[in-house]
């Protein structure tokens, strides 16, 4: 079982923001200043803004993903994901991209984002390519 360590709000587009907030905040309340005032709210908003849509986007990321002799298995708080049989997964590509390091592809249907906050992703790879079979592989050109 490899693990996702981060919560929903570690994610960039809702805790800079809200870091921005709290410290336009403090200079305002130290300075006085309407503009660090201002661009606080303009943050605030952002903020506010962002948190439905990255809390939706984190229904959808894995926080477990688990390999069976048999399958793959992603799971989101104990709800199941996504989940691939060894016998149905085509390739395991790497991706890089943002904070997704790699996509386990079935031959059919969408694919398995492997990211970068799971514990041990050299590990899971190594071991779903002993489970699959497969041999990882650079991302397409």
């Amino acid at each position: 079982m490899h693990v996702n360590e981060t919560s929903w709000w570690n994610n960039a587009s809702f805790a800079l923001p809200l870091l921005g907030t709290v410290l336009s905040l403090i200079a305002a309340a130290v300075t006085g200043s309407l503009e660090a005032l201002g661009f606080a709210g303009f943050l605030g908003f952002v903020t506010v803004v962002m948190a439905p849509v990255v809390m939706l986007t984190w229904r959808r990321t894995p926080t477990a993903v688990v390999l069976t002799r048999e399958r793959v298995v992603a799971l989101h708080e104990g709800r199941e994901l996504r989940n691939i049989a060894w016998g149905e997964l085509g390739r395991i590509e790497r991706a890089d991209y943002d904070n997704i390091k790699w996509r386990l592809r079935p031959r059919e249907g969408d694919h398995l984002s492997i990211e970068a906050e799971l514990t041990e992703v050299d590990q899971l790879i190594a071991k779903a390519s002993e489970l699959s079979g497969l041999e990882p592989m650079e991302r397409p050109r």
